[in-house]
């Protein structure tokens, strides 16, 4: 490394500038010690760097500082660990999360020095070059004219089909139309990468996508994946069915799905399903082709092709026979592929109302390999209780060994153990569903109170009189001083449901007030019971000293919680404690808004947190409710609109804002009824559904927010 590189980097206000950790004033020694001799400080040194200066996509603004003296290291052929500075380069350059300012400072930072990273890419190192592709990719478009004859003039030289890739992919980026001729002529190439690269930057610039570009795809992937590990994208093949119209990916697809091996075939499946949890018009555009994945001779591709199904209502309304067939048989052992094909289609049956899932169920039931997915959608979907489905549940449960007094035996049998318990917790909710329909089923409930505390003693509070056969295990584990008082006050409320007596779950709540006031407090509230024996230990733990012990500030904010309707003052005290040591800081937001305009004093704590990352929308949310006012919550709610969607919290919000929520309305509108899948994380397998139940949720508050 030379001296050059550095040069000037004590002269800037790092103290001044923010990254992800706060002040930059460390970023001059962590980039010494990223390219410095001492390996193991220096993987150190450039996690740091990932992390602060560009930190998972944000950027701050220390980042276009720190920008140019990073290139110039990378540039120097005697640095150390180069294309890790070039890489750090490449994520800046395509990041896009920071204010107008900062990525305006980043881009011209970044222009500044593109006469000194052109030349890397003739570099002897490959992934140098490689990294290269794509920092000039995502150089700001002024930078073309410089850019693109070197990308034309390596093109010439290189052999690594990933870099030849990653040049097309930045030629394509910085000037499509330009590139586009190019790019057309290389979809004929014979390196299924460079295909693959051309075809990639076509349907992610939006050039025109023609039937030869689709019968090149389907060459390029007939193949196996041509681009793994490649920088410019995680999934290439995903990215251009994302992009190209319906017929042609519909072609591309069978193509892959009727022609290929297993790999290609999957790799098909897989891209139609994202392309259904992506777009609404495009789920009964791609049913066919699921539904004929679903008789791939391939156990892995079934398996791809009925969870999709099991998600797309349109393509499962098609393949219901197909499903029929599936679970014929129920599966040898619960972890094999056919078990999930199996899984998938039973549900999928259950969901559709289609009654040819009653007899697989109840078999697989007896041999023990029933989901507790396929279980919990009997109770989402209402399916009443019955002589048939009753007696194969108490055969189940029946047949459960119970746990031992101290069980062990490694990982395999920790994962058995959570099978049980996922089971029978599934399968004591059902029955919890069906309350009083169930009474047959008491003595298997009661021989599993003393092992399972949760949904056991529920369902029999749910069947109520009828489970007076439970009382004396109910009692001997309500009154067992080794048992958590959770479990103890569970079986106290389970008891006075069957008994009608109320009278001993008040004493039991007076009991645990003494050593777990929140649970206490919990019980009497959901029991509708005074509080009067809780009281006194609840405010006394809402006014405890905490320190900044985490567990103790957050039994500290349940207490405030419980207490806010009687003790604002206290709950208030809770509230600013927790904001001011930042710990459990949403639960304390939370706390504020619940509080209401007495927590008035708080608001300036509440609106510094307007700007925060994370806790931008709980505060906004406590503000409306403290003060009234609007405008934080509109403006909380359109900020997350475009990467959470829908959801809890948005409907949260807009019954809280109500009329005043009329400005969102237009992008609300377009989230309801456009094409675009409702955004957010969601669950592989549930995303489609998820997009379908906040749709509707949406639909349904959307008429009260206009005057």
């Amino acid at each position: 490394m030379t001296a050059g590189g550095l040069e000037g980097i004590d002269d800037v206000g790092w103290a001044s500038l923010r990254h992800a950790y706060g002040a930059a004033e460390d970023f001059p020694q962590t980039l010494r010690d990223a390219v410095g001799d001492d390996d193991e400080l220096a993987e150190d040194a450039t996690e740091h760097l990932f992390g602060s200066v560009y930190h998972q996509g944000t950027l701050y603004t220390a980042t276009p500082w720190a920008v140019p003296f990073v290139a110039r290291l990378a540039a120097d052929p005697g640095t150390r660990r180069r294309d890790v500075l070039v890489s750090l380069l490449g994520a800046i350059a395509a990041a896009d999360d920071a204010t107008p300012e900062v990525l305006a400072d980043v881009r011209a930072a970044l222009a500044r020095e593109a006469p000194l990273m052109v030349p890397l890419l003739d570099d002897p190192d490959t992934d140098i070059r490689d990294y290269t592709t794509y920092l000039l990719g995502h150089l700001p478009r002024s930078c073309a004219a410089e850019v693109l004859p070197a990308l034309r003039a390596r093109r010439k030289k290189e052999r690594s089909p990933r870099v030849l890739a990653g040049l097309l992919a930045a030629a394509g980026r910085l000037d499509p139309q330009g590139s586009a001729a190019w790019l057309a002529e290389e979809v004929a190439g014979r390196s299924a990468a460079v295909r693959a690269g051309a075809l990639w930057a076509i349907a992610a610039n939006g050039l025109p996508w023609t039937d030869a570009a689709s019968e090149a795809a389907a060459r390029c992937w007939l193949e196996g994946e041509p681009l793994e590990g490649w920088i410019w994208a995680d999934d290439p093949f995903d990215d251009i069915a994302g992009r190209i119209d319906g017929p042609s990916f519909a072609a591309l697809a069978h193509a892959l799905l009727d022609q290929g091996p297993a790999d290609s075939a999957r790799t098909a499946v897989d891209a139609a399903y994202q392309r259904c949890v992506r777009s609404r018009s495009a789920r009964a555009e791609s049913a066919p082709l699921l539904a004929a994945g679903l008789r791939h001779a391939d156990p892995g591709v079934r398996v791809a092709a009925a969870t999709a199904v099991r998600d797309v209502r349109e393509a499962a309304a098609e393949a219901v026979d197909a499903l029929a067939a599936l679970v014929a048989e129920p599966p040898s052992e619960a972890d094999s592929l056919e078990a999930r094909v199996f899984d998938a289609a039973l549900e999928t049956l259950i969901g559709l109302g289609d009654s040819r899932w009653r007899g697989p169920f109840i078999a697989a039931l007896d041999a023990g390999v029933a989901t507790t997915d396929a279980v919990s959608l009997l109770i989402d979907t209402g399916v009443p209780a019955d002589a048939e489905l009753l007696a194969a549940v108490r055969r189940r449960l029946a047949a459960m060994p119970l746990a031992g007094p101290a069980e062990s035996g490694g990982y395999d049998a920790y994962l058995g153990r959570m099978r049980r318990h996922n089971e029978v917790n599934g399968l004591t909710r059902l029955l919890h569903r069906w309350g009083p329909d169930a009474a047959e089923a008491v003595p298997e409930l009661v021989r599993l109170v003393p092992h399972d505390n949760w949904w056991t003693v529920r369902a029999l509070a749910a069947i109520g009189p009828a489970a007076s056969a439970a009382v004396p295990a109910l009692t001997s584990t309500r009154d067992d001083p080794e048992a958590s008082w959770r479990q103890r006050l569970d079986c106290a409320r389970a008891l006075a449901a069957i008994t009608g007596d109320t009278a001993q779950l008040m004493a039991s709540v007076a009991e645990a007030a003494i050593a777990d006031p929140v649970v206490a407090a919990q019980t009497a509230v959901d029991r509708e019971l005074p509080l009067d024996d809780v009281l006194p230990a609840l405010r006394a733990l809402a006014d405890a000293a905490t320190g900044d012990d985490p567990s103790a500030i957050g039994r500290r904010l349940d207490a405030a919680r419980l207490l806010r309707t009687g003790g604002k003052a206290a709950a208030l005290r809770a509230a600013a404690d927790a904001l001011d040591r930042g710990r459990h800081t949403t639960d304390a937001i939370e706390l504020a808004g619940l509080i209401g305009p007495e927590a008035e004093p708080l608001l300036p704590r509440l609106r510094d947190l307007l700007d925060d990352r994370r806790d931008y929308a709980a505060a906004a949310l406590a503000v409306r409710r403290i003060t009234g006012e609007a405008a934080p919550l509109v403006d909380a709610v359109r900020r997350r609109l475009p990467s959470l969607g829908a959801g809890p919290w948005l409907i949260a919000s807009l019954r809280e804002l109500g009329t005043d929520a009329a400005p969102l309305v237009p992008e609300l509108r377009e989230l309801a009824d456009g094409d675009a899948a409702i955004p957010g994380v969601g669950i592989y397998g549930r995303q489609v559904r998820q997009d379908e139940e906040e749709r509707r949720e949406l639909l349904a508050i959307l008429p009260g927010l206009t005057p």
